[in-house]
Parts: C-alpha cells; structure tokens; sequence
C-alpha cells in the first residue's frame, strides 16, 4: 500500500500547480471585471451606482438560490464515481442536476420578474428599480446556469477550460462596455443589460466545451435525486447564507439609509472581488482532490498543509490596506471617499472567510455539511441584526465591521471543530462499493 505520507506529498504537489494556475487565471478575469466596474462608476451618478449594485447583486445571488446545494454534490459525488472509474454514473448525475438548475433558474427568474414592483417599493424602497430588477431576471436564469458550467469543469478539473471561459465572459463584458462608451449608450440600462446578456454567450461556449462529456453513455442510478437531496440539503443551506452574506449590507443600507449609501459601500464591495475569487478557486482545487481521501491521517496533513497555502495567498493583499486610499481617490475620485474605510475593513474581513475554505471542504468530504450550515446561518443572522441594530447610530462603516468580527469567530470554531473531529476518529467516508453517501 503507498504510504499516506506519500499520497500526501503528490497532493500537495498537484494541489500547489491547480492553484496557480486557477488562481492566476481568475486574477486576470477579476481585473477585467474590476475595468468593467470602474468604467460604469466613472460614467453613473453614485445613486445610480447605488441601483446598478443593488441590481447586479440581485443577479450574483441567483447561483446559490437556484443551485438548491447540488454544486457541492455534484462535485462529491462525481469525485466519488470519477476515482472508481464509473463514469457513466458520473455523467448521470451531471444530467440530473442540469435538468434541476434549469428548472430552478427558471422559477426564480419567473419570481424576481412578477415581484419586481413589489420587491422595489417594499424591501429596497426605491421607485425606480423595477424595469432593473425585471431586465436583472433574465441574467438570474442566465448566470446560474452557467455558474452550473463553471463547477462541471471544477468538478472534472479542467482548470484550463474554466480559466478560457471565465476570461472570455469577463473580456467580452469589458468590450461591450468599451462600444457602449464610444457610442455614447452607456447608461444605467445599458450596463446591467451587459451583466444579464453576456453570461448567455458565456453558456453556449460553456456547453460546447463539455459536451463530450454530457453527449456520453450514462447509466441509471437507483434513487439518485433522493440521495443527492438528502445531502444538499445542507448544502442548500450553506450555499443560500454564502449567496446573501456579502449583500446584505448593501440591501439593508439601501432600505435603512439610503441608495448613496448602497452605491458607496457597493463599490468597496466590488472593489474586494479578489477574495470570492481567491475562496472559490481553493474550493474549485481543494473539494475535488479531498473527496477522494479514505483515511484519516489523509485529512489531519491535507487540513494543516492547505490551511498554510490558503494563508500565504492571503497574506500578499496586506499592502492594499496602505495604498487604498490613493487607489481610490485616484481612480474614483473624492465622491468615493468613504468608501475607502469600508474597503480596508472588507480586506482583512476576507481573510479569515478565505482561510477557512480549506476547513469547509474538508467537513464536506467528511460528510459533515451540516456543521458548516450551522456556521453560516450563524452568520447571516449576526449580520442581520447587527446591521438592523447598529446601522442607525455608527453609519455605513457598521457592516464592514461585523464581517471582520463574524468571521474570525466563524474561523476559530472550524479550526477547534475540524481538528477536535479529526483526532477523535469519526470521520466518515463513502462505501466503495456503493453510490450511496452516509448523511448527517
């Protein structure tokens, strides 16, 4: 039998080069989408910045709503079946979740279009935003369903395919903002219209992409949408609490102060896109690899190695705290100026929540999804009252705050948990002889 110590090192190694790669990749497409933002800032009023945020974060938040949990099934179970060479088990399961998101996407689009006045006036208190929130409905069925593309190739490890794609939706974006510009048409409208129309072409390369693996033989799984949702449901869980975490400042300063308010801490926000980008390429790199572990002593080495990797990447942001202010005012200019305390405060907020990535897929693996589901609704709901509570006596800076304060306490109980479970020996992984998963 190979030593552990050995599997150890080839993951750690393979770990490293999947990183690099996917990490790099998504820093060159998050600087398109970076562009693509400060474009629009510079061409719209703040308020109008203000509804353009609350509309693109309607759009970003259809992913996890829609998903229902299955990106992390499909990437459990397809891991699973891919290491033991049933890949016709695999491709049924990628089918049935197609078959799922599609259907999904297309309610809640259906449901955020007929809401849209209502959602405007009640929740956001704003008149203007309807025919956005109507027009955003389109790209909530759109980017879902290529958020269901982007975790095929992460579940497959076709890092390279994801990388083109990814780079292609966020370089055709900047192009189409770029001719909006030039022809003078780039307004409020226009720059959502970009956000809901180019993930469709983002779709059709996507699919053509992986065809050869949908277009493949598939066989039957006895009881397949039963076991898939008696693990996501968890996972549903954790993905809607990751899905409205980071927006429920912007909704609640929109609701509580005002769209100004939304729009400034709506371009902190923005402007903090490297960690989601840095948390979902260690989740794209680290779930598929550790869904494979069978051993114990495979998870404790895989905890500590990618806790340290995770916190190298993390430690080269420090010096934007010194250098936002500058950033900021020189490329947006003095009527962003409070957004640079939120920024700096959103940085280190990020730190702890990318760290703890590699913790969380780890617990996934270890069929642990509900320990996680805890932890996120523990956040979510902090930063709901604390926002509710406090946002009318300290201001827009409140938000930011919380974020730092949830998540290093979010931080500390993975690490004490995943280590406490560990060494007592409870883990438990799938049977190799059956599709079937043990659930918690």
């Amino acid at each position: 039998m190979i030593k552990v110590s050995n599997s150890i090192r080839l993951f750690t190694s393979q770990l490293s080069r999947h990183l690099i790669l996917v990490f790099t990749g998504n820093i060159f497409a998050a600087g398109l989408g970076l562009l693509v933002i400060l474009i629009i800032s510079k061409v719209l009023t703040v308020n109008d910045f203000g509804l353009f945020s609350i509309t693109l974060s309607v759009i970003l938040i259809a992913p996890p709503l829609s998903s229902l949990g299955t990106n992390t099934s499909m990437i459990k179970f397809v891991s699973s079946y891919l290491c033991r060479g049933k890949n016709a088990e695999a491709v049924q399961v990628l089918r049935l979740i197609l078959y799922l998101r599609m259907v999904t996407s297309f309610i809640l689009a259906v449901t955020i279009f007929n809401t849209a006045v209502f959602l405007s006036r009640k929740v956001f208190q704003c008149p203007d935003l309807p025919p956005l929130l109507k027009l955003a409905a389109f790209g909530v069925l759109f980017v879902s369903i290529l958020d269901y593309l982007k975790n095929v190739l992460y579940t497959y490890k076709m890092f390279k395919k994801y990388i083109v794609l990814q780079l292609l939706v966020d370089l055709a974006k900047l192009l189409t903002v770029c001719i909006l510009i030039f022809s003078l048409k780039l307004n409020i409208f226009s720059a959502v219209f970009v956000f809901m129309f180019i993930p469709l072409l983002g779709i059709l390369f996507g699919f053509w992409l992986i065809r050869p693996i949908l277009l493949s033989k598939r066989k039957l799984i006895k009881d397949l949408l039963g076991q898939l949702f008696s693990y996501s449901k968890w996972a549903f869980v954790n993905s809607i609490c990751y899905g409205i975490f980071p927006y429920i400042a912007i909704f609640m300063l929109a609701k509580m102060l005002s769209i100004k308010a939304a729009g400034i801490y709506g371009l902190a926000h923005n402007l903090t896109y490297i960690f989601p980008i840095l948390f979902l390429s260690l989740r794209a790199v680290l779930l598929p690899e550790v869904s494979r572990f069978r051993e114990i002593e495979q998870f404790e080495k895989y905890v500590k190695g990618a806790l340290k990797i995770s916190l190298c990447l993390t430690i080269f942001i420090i010096p934007f705290l010194f250098l936002s202010k500058k950033i900021i005012l020189f490329l947006f200019g003095l009527r962003y100026l409070d957004s640079i305390a939120i920024f700096n405060w959103l940085l280190l907020s990020y730190i702890p929540f990318t760290i703890s990535s590699s913790i969380r897929s780890a617990l996934y693996s270890m069929n642990k999804p509900h320990t996680i589901a805890v932890v996120e609704l523990f956040r979510v709901t902090v930063m709901i009252l604390g926002c509710y509570l406090l946002i009318p006596f300290f201001g827009i800076l409140i938000p930011a705050i919380l974020a730092l304060i949830i998540n290093v306490i979010a931080l500390g109980f993975l690490i004490m948990y995943v280590f406490k479970y560990i060494h007592e020996g409870k883990a438990v992984f799938q049977n190799e002889e059956t599709a079937e998963l043990p659930y918690s």
